[in-house]
């Protein structure tokens, strides 16, 4: 039966998110992969582009008319370019947002409660008839990974607000269904969207999904898309990612790799990395907007060394204008952001590995350092609970307590109070739960930041 079906998946789904070497917890072959990847970009670009504001026009004036989206220069390889730029290695395209306009051609047919979906791109204006086929090819041309957001729980073309069919009069534009048939639609666009355009790096949730669809939604991604991570998918998928709490740019020291909310947990024994998604224009604006500016390149240097540097994700927006393109200036500062990263941990000074309680690291000859980067070999486990790095100093040679740490996950990047010239680092575990499998003890020196 269906409901058999969906009970199995659900309960191999959760045996395998709960995969353990003894008591500790692993993450699954796709979850280490998404950790590995470190930057990821998220495209704000749907009909709320044309209006003001990030919603969806203003309450009571109605559902916007779909001729408003009509961006006449769109092209998806810049915006992969600007990705590359950054240095991201997936891309999550805001397919359906709150107003419930869809960037792809959405077929969706009820004939037996007289329903077609058609508040679509291909009832706009825009030159480019299927927006998501556009940029799921510009992305797999530029080696990166395509994922998709869609708002479950919001649908203003559907009278839907906070998961519910609203029982209000209906407003110009909107269509007239019931919960259950808003339910069918749901299910029946995610089955275009996860089907359609191959295998997907990530799908997302924002604000999660409604319980009465829950196992309907664990059938049907794992079906279609069992190796996508799931961004706020705890309880629907073995790939769950979640929020780190913040939209600010900021993990918490510790964050650690499991744990269902915020900065995790280290006695769970569920695996859920935390993604971190922010603005890149300022005052927390996610589509475009002409009149905001956009964040320094120090305050994104520092955003990258509290997201990744706290063994998160960083995803950062991307904002197409009316045209359908990235700005010139916001172009430039992602460039800016990945040259830093780049030019700064592309290579390190000196780096060793090991799998040992401590590690030695030889500087020779002795060199100037002003940060220190570690990452534990995930696929054994997150294992340590504390550290702390020593070193030997070019003034006397004396050994001294450089930094304490805890959390240390896919990376950890410790900055140094001041730069040092060093020709030994040490370091050691002194809280763990099993034998410290470090794949990366690396010193770097990168004054610029």
């Amino acid at each position: 039966s269906i409901m058999g079906t969906q009970l199995l998946v659900y309960f191999l789904l959760n045996f395998a998110a709960c995969s353990v070497i003894g008591d500790l917890p692993l993450p699954t072959p796709d979850q280490l992969a998404w950790s590995k990847w470190e930057l990821g970009a998220i495209i704000h670009f749907n009909m709320a582009t044309f209006l003001a504001g990030d919603g969806c026009g203003f309450p009571g004036n109605g559902v916007p008319a779909p001729s408003l989206f009509n961006p006449s220069k769109i092209n998806t390889d810049q915006w992969a370019t600007a990705f590359q730029a950054f240095g991201a290695k997936y891309a999550v395209l805001v397919a359906k947002h709150n107003c419930g306009f869809t960037l792809w051609p959405s077929k969706v047919h009820f004939p037996e409660f007289n329903f077609t979906y058609n508040y679509t791109v291909a009832q706009s204006k825009s030159p480019v008839q299927d927006v998501v086929g556009n940029f799921v090819k510009s992305c797999r041309s530029h080696n990166i990974e395509p994922g998709f957001y869609y708002s479950v729980v919001s649908n203003y073309y559907m009278n839907v607000h906070s998961s519910k069919v609203q029982q209000e009069k209906l407003m110009p534009g909107m269509a007239n269904v019931t919960q259950d048939q808003y339910f069918q639609v749901v299910i029946a666009q995610l089955n275009e969207l996860w089907g359609e355009y191959g295998s997907l790096g990530e799908v997302w949730f924002d604000g999660g999904y409604q319980q009465e669809i829950k196992d309907n939604l664990t059938a049907t991604l794992a079906k279609l898309q069992p190796h996508a991570t799931a961004f706020n998918g705890q309880g629907l998928s073995k790939n769950a990612i979640r929020w780190i709490g913040t939209e600010a740019g900021r993990a918490p020291d510790p964050n650690w790799s499991t744990g269902e909310s915020g900065g995790g947990d280290p006695k769970s024994t569920v695996w859920c990395p935390a993604e971190c998604d922010t603005t890149l224009q300022d005052h927390d604006h996610w589509f475009y907007s002409s009149t905001e500016g956009i964040r320094s390149l120090d305050e994104l240097i520092d955003v990258y060394h509290q997201t990744v540097g706290h063994n998160g994700n960083l995803l950062l927006d991307f904002t197409p204008d009316k045209d359908g393109l990235i700005p010139d200036n916001h172009m430039a500062r992602y460039k800016e952001l990945g040259d830093f990263i780049r030019n700064c941990y592309g290579k390190p000074i000196a780096a060793t590995s090991g799998t040992s309680e401590r590690i030695t690291l030889m500087v020779n000859p002795p060199t100037t350092v002003d940060r220190i980067v570690l990452q534990e070999d995930q696929s054994q486990g997150q294992r340590v609970r504390a550290y702390t790095i020593t070193m030997d100093t070019m003034s006397g040679l004396t050994a001294s307590v450089s930094v304490n740490g805890t959390s240390i996950g896919n990376k950890k990047i410790d900055l140094l109070p001041s730069s040092q010239k060093v020709n030994k680092v040490v370091f050691t575990a002194t809280d763990m739960v099993a034998t410290p499998v470090i794949s990366h003890f690396g010193v770097y020196y990168c004054p610029s930041g």
